[in-house]
């Protein structure tokens, strides 16, 4: 997906639905297992996240670029939990929207005020992004040390 496409929901329940190109997303997203939830700490957000290690690493960054703290990524449920009573429901539901992420995709298990607030969060660092590797790519071309 290029810097300038938005994402768009799908949901990796749906038969319907193409197969994502990154076969480690493909069957995490397709994996009945909660073991492979990474939990995604933003700001006041705690959010369950679904995808392969390399497109889960790449969503929490790009969402980072949203945040004056870090994004942090961990693998194991926090210590505070999940503070959003939906959200924490939200694993439940047997439909989840999953965002493409460059050649893969992650699913966010969340409400869907979060859901939404974290697609507006990615949609933004995917344009900070693009506005940075711009910037650099100008420079180069210009010679500016």
């Amino acid at each position: 997906m290029d810097s300038e496409e938005s994402p768009q929901y799908q949901s990796a329940t749906d038969p319907d639905t193409p197969p994502v190109p990154c076969k480690d997303c493909e069957a995490a997203l397709r994996s009945p297992e909660r073991s492979r939830y990474s939990f995604l700490l933003l700001d006041h957000l705690t959010t369950p996240i679904i995808g392969c290690e390399e497109h889960v690493a790449q969503f929490a960054s790009t969402c980072g670029y949203t945040t004056n703290g870090a994004a942090k990524l961990i693998e194991h449920r926090p210590a505070g939990g999940i503070r959003c009573p939906s959200c924490q429901l939200a694993g439940h539901t047997p439909r989840q929207p999953v965002i493409p992420v460059a050649d893969g995709a992650v699913a966010v298990h969340a409400c869907p005020e979060h859901q939404s607030e974290l697609l507006a969060r990615f949609q933004t660092g995917l344009e900070t992004q693009h506005r940075l590797t711009t910037a650099l790519d100008t420079a180069e071309r210009l010679d500016v040390p």
